[in-house]
């Protein structure tokens, strides 16, 4: 019979809509979750501020019980402002690496004070640049290690720097990320027994920079909406349809591709709503046409009601370990057009359309096809409610199980 495990999960952010602790919470095997910033107490106030407010009232699942979580608020708080002073992508990264090892030494500290520590039955999770102190004790423990790398890591840098040669002027901070971000994350990967990606796109680019195939796990991520979600019931329309963007508005992401697709199709058949925080020029932004509108940052909390405006989802990535939007878009109802540089989500024709990464006509023509048959877009939307559902926690969990258990 498979071993089951205890597990002690670490994550700075919400990662997921704290997706693995939830997975190990619900079938029984969640021991601690060790994060950087958790609502607590007048904390519940934020959800009542301004965007950044609210985000921070966003830290908590009611499925995690709060006896289980050991959160370090008043750092992570001090991190936060800190880092919106960041000026560089040199000084950001050198900050990402000062908060994930302050964070990751915080928890080997608290390890050390505890007596409930199991090293027959208690297992490790964490996420890559904060877990290279937390792995290193543990696995002196005797305790399995995984540590999930959120992205192709410097395979991707290297995609985005070409993207910037080619978009000059697009990068609102040009720069190249420190040796030292990947020389840590390499520690880390050799550090952990186990080192699990959300795409075959990532696995093959850790396989590219040095990391042993039989080393890797391929697990893709869930989710499951904290509220219940009510998608339109979709049917043919008349008139333009709403093409939207939800996510960090960067050239990874592929923003200069749509912008070009949208100058492709003209104004009249489609509105375009780019919702996130935006790391491209003015310049950039101002060179989009009529067609497509800004709105800036969107927090967690009001997403929902910009997936229900939109008929179609667009993820014209270069570059992605996974793209949860795409899931959470389909439990929505919505198409998804994005490219093979991410999880394997779409069913290319089914649920939605896959381009080639980088070609701006290509996109063009799926919204085109789209357009010109709204009776396959009713199909399509039909599709991806199925297909959403196939990402429901606790699948990434007990694929982790199966995939520790393999080899210990």
């Amino acid at each position: 019979m498979p071993k089951q495990w205890q597990w002690i999960v670490t994550q700075i952010g919400s990662r997921e809509h704290y997706g693995v602790p939830r997975g190990f919470e619900r079938i029984g095997q969640l021991k601690l979750l060790y994060t950087d910033v958790w609502r607590r107490g007048l904390m519940g106030l934020m959800r009542h501020g301004n965007a950044t407010m609210r985000a921070f009232a966003g830290r908590y699942h009611p499925d995690i019980p709060p006896s289980k979580v050991v959160s370090f608020n008043s750092r992570a708080i001090v991190h936060a402002v800190a880092a919106r002073r960041q000026r560089s992508v040199d000084e950001t990264y050198h900050q990402y690496l000062r908060v994930g090892d302050e964070f990751d030494r915080s928890v080997v500290r608290d390890l050390k004070r505890r007596r409930d520590i199991d090293t027959v039955r208690d297992a490790f999770f964490g996420y890559n640049t904060g877990s290279l102190h937390s792995i290193r004790f543990c696995r002196e423990l005797g305790l399995p290690t995984v540590l999930n790398q959120i992205d192709p890591a410097k395979t991707e840098e290297d995609i985005v720097a070409a993207e910037a040669e080619k978009w000059p002027g697009w990068e609102k901070i040009p720069g190249r990320i420190p040796q030292a971000y990947w020389n840590h994350m390499k520690s880390e990967w050799t550090a952990a027994d186990l080192v699990l990606v959300n795409s075959e796109w990532s696995r093959q680019a850790l396989i590219q920079q040095g990391v042993a195939a039989e080393k890797l796990r391929v697990v893709p991520l869930t989710f499951e909406s904290e509220r219940k979600i009510e998608p339109a019931a979709p049917s043919p329309k008349a008139g333009p349809l709403t093409v939207l963007w939800l996510g960090t508005v960067c050239l990874r992401k592929g923003i200069q591709y749509l912008i070009e697709a949208a100058k492709i199709l003209g104004p009249g058949d489609f509105k375009f709503i780019v919702a996130g925080h935006s790391l491209i020029s003015a310049e950039a932004i101002a060179s989009a046409p009529p067609s497509m509108s800004f709105i800036g940052r969107v927090t967690r909390d009001n997403t929902s009601q910009y997936y229900r405006q939109a008929d179609i989802f667009v993820l014209p990535t270069i570059s992605d370990g996974f793209a949860i939007t795409q899931v959470e878009a389909m439990a929505h109802g919505l198409p998804v057009i994005t490219t093979p540089n991410c999880g394997q989500v779409v069913t290319d024709g089914m649920n939605g359309l896959i381009v080639p990464a980088g070609d701006a006509r290509a996109l063009a023509g799926a919204l085109e096809t789209l357009n010109g048959n709204r009776r396959l877009l009713v199909e399509m939307s039909h599709q991806a409610l199925k297909r959403s559902a196939d990402f429901a926690i606790p699948s990434q969990v007990l694929s982790v199980e199966k995939a520790i258990n393999e080899i210990k």
